[in-house]
């Protein structure tokens, strides 16, 4: 017999669950009485036959009973699960609900369980019988009594999930509901909400009504910022994204959070509105929490963008107050080139040795403007050119309108330029470049992102400023897109094209600023920069060219908890001159990465493959460890 309290359990499921569904959950108290001779046995698989309309993952994740790894399906290997009879009936009674709520009410969920008494392993088996979808007919909206939103019916409603003949699922609804609220929040509607009701249900399908209670009109009120301590109030205030009495957008709070985070004086950001208050003009309340002011940052690594590397930087926070930085940064790295048929790395192919420091100045002159101020003292050594640079950049940026950024920047300073060929030349220069750069970034993650695009122009020209003997122009045009397939799986595609070329009565452009290509973040089938065209009487040193293009495409997809895997091809080359270029002179590489997701952005390995033929005698692979995300 049945202790009680195990069937008082069952009869309390069964009345939480049983009443309030029409589909049915298959199980009697004989069959629960069988299933507790077998708790604290151990779990080998739990089976799904049956579904069609979802994963075996949907369904494991409203269970409770533990799933076992995928592994120990096929071998004796991973984490090992215990059974328990009550977690199991209460999660046919779960399945069976979440059947109802997606759609289908004729659901019938059978449990049965099916024991291995040699090896004392059990095989849990929920079958599922899905029967006919529940559709929805038609949907429309409906204003409550005294709510006068203005509705934009048509483009809301390609934003709602719900769709007329697909299967009526009270998440979708509950989701259609929210973007709604949303839609309408944008809109002023600072206290909108929105349910929805189910009529005319037949045996298949049904309509539903959005009823809507916009609510008055908000503007924004006053504005209180807490939890400064080393900032200035006036400094936070200029990051404010609206001003009183501004129409109330909850886009224009977010902003301003994502302002003063931007500012990296802040480890804490709140922005709230009190929808309690009587009235239409809602204050503000800004929780801050600031973080400190002074760090120091070491790193040392071994990379195949880098090579052997080592970096320091001290920054101050809130250097001589209203929230300026000022950071001072060194670093060296060097990178052992492969040579001889030893396959040993006993030869340096490039040296980089760099002291500098940058200022940043947020909202001067403007408030919506902000400057950086960047000296660099730089030594060089790549693939043959030495580049000495001492220089100094200006930048002014801004955000004229949200997920758009545009700056100008001015780079001025002298460079030593040596190209260590047969008949090298050296020379020596004064610098001048000035550029514009305008973005556009939807993004929903800069870190790890999954779903956006970035369309982004370059814009520059040396000498424009300062009247300079080597004059030249440069524009690069670039964009990525980021298409989710499903929860785990992403398509990334990127390219970019760049164009460059003399100015006034100069020759030729500078070897140091030309197009190349190779590395972890183009064509990864070759290393750093080790595409465009070479020196004629020796051909390891790279000159680069006036044009370039590359193309990439990767399927990134989640594989366990923090750990990824990525298929990606690129193509590419730089040409010399723009009529040059040929797209049979493109040259393809395909391969696999694995990535590792840490609080600062994805760990990164690639290995790439080359599918032509290298006529520079370089290795036909190349291999990439890096920290970032190539999207």
């Amino acid at each position: 017999m049945l202790a009680p309290k195990r069937i008082a359990l069952c009869l309390l499921l069964l009345t939480l669950f049983g009443p309030q569904i029409s589909a049915r959950a298959d199980f009697t108290l004989e069959e629960f009485e069988s299933w507790q001779r077998h708790s604290g046995w151990l779990i080998r698989v739990v089976e799904f036959p049956g579904i069609h309309s979802f994963a075996r993952s949907d369904l494991l994740e409203v269970m409770a009973t533990e799933k076992p790894t995928w592994l120990r399906r096929y071998l004796p290997l991973g984490s090992r699960t215990i059974f328990y009879a009550e977690d199991f009936a209460a999660d046919i009674l779960r399945v069976q609900n979440f059947y109802h709520r997606e759609g289908f009410p004729n659901a019938i969920v059978r449990g049965r369980v099916l024991p291995n008494e040699k090896s004392e392993e059990l095989r849990l088996i929920v079958e599922i019988q899905e029967g006919d979808p529940l559709l929805l007919r038609s949907w429309s909206f409906k204003q409550t009594n005294g709510s006068h939103a203005t509705l934009d019916s048509a483009r809301w409603a390609r934003a709602l999930p719900v769709r007329s003949g697909k299967r009526l699922a009270q998440t979708e609804l509950a989701a259609s509901a929210d973007t709604l609220v949303s839609k309408l929040q944008l809109n002023g509607h600072a206290r909108a909400k929105v349910t929805f009701d189910t009529l005319n249900v037949s045996l298949d399908s049904a309509d539903v009504v959005f009823n809507i209670n916009a609510g008055n009109y908000c503007r924004f009120g006053q504005t209180r910022i807490t939890g400064l301590k080393q900032i200035e109030e006036a400094s936070a205030r200029r990051e404010l994204a609206y001003e009183p009495l501004d129409p109330y957008t909850p886009r224009a709070l977010e902003e301003t959070r994502k302002n003063l985070l931007r500012l990296e004086a802040f480890r804490m950001v709140r922005t709230d509105v009190d929808l309690e208050q009587p009235g239409d003009t809602l204050n503000v309340l800004i929780r801050t929490e600031e973080g400190n002011r002074y760090f120091v940052r070491l790193g040392a690594g071994l990379d195949a963008e880098e090579g052997a590397h080592l970096s320091g930087q001290l920054t101050d926070l809130n250097f001589f107050g209203r929230a300026r930085r000022f950071t001072l940064e060194t670093g060296a790295a060097d990178i052992l080139a492969r040579r001889g048929s030893s396959g040993l790395f006993n030869d340096i192919d490039r040296i980089d040795r760099r002291v500098g420091f940058s200022l940043f100045w947020p909202h001067t002159p403007y408030n919506s403007t902000d400057i950086t101020l960047k000296p660099l003292w730089e030594y060089e050594y790549k693939d043959g050119t030495i580049v000495r640079t001492s220089s100094a950049t200006t930048r002014l940026s801004a955000s004229p309108l949200p997920r758009v950024t545009a700056s100008i920047s001015n780079e001025f300073g002298r460079q030593n330029v040596l190209v260590d060929t047969v008949g090298g030349s050296n020379r020596i220069s004064t610098i001048s470049i000035e550029a514009l750069d305008l973005g556009w970034d939807t993004r929903d993650n800069p870190l790890v992102p999954r779903k956006g695009h970035i369309l982004s122009a370059s814009f520059a020209e040396s000498g424009l400023l300062w009247n300079i003997d080597n004059r030249w122009w440069r524009t690069i045009l670039s964009g990525r897109v980021l298409i989710p397939l499903d929860q785990f799986t992403v398509a990334a595609l990127r390219a970019e094209t760049g164009f460059m070329g003399p100015l006034h009565n100069s020759s030729e452009t500078p070897v140091q600023e030309r197009f190349r290509l190779g590395g972890v973040a183009n064509v990864r089938g070759w290393g750093r920069d080790r595409i465009g065209p070479r020196a004629p009487d020796d051909n390891t040193v790279i000159l680069g060219g006036d044009y370039s293009l590359f193309g990439t495409f990767e399927l990134q997809r989640d594989i366990w908890g923090p750990v990824g895997l990525a298929l990606f091809s690129d193509v590419g080359n730089v040409w010399e001159k723009t009529t040059d270029a040929r797209l049979g002179d493109l040259l393809p590489s395909v391969g696999a990465g694995v990535r590792f997701l840490t609080l600062v952005g994805p760990i990164r390995f690639d290995v790439g493959y080359q599918l032509r033929e290298n006529p520079y005698n370089d290795p036909p692979w190349a291999y990439h460890i890096l920290l970032g995300s190539p999207f």
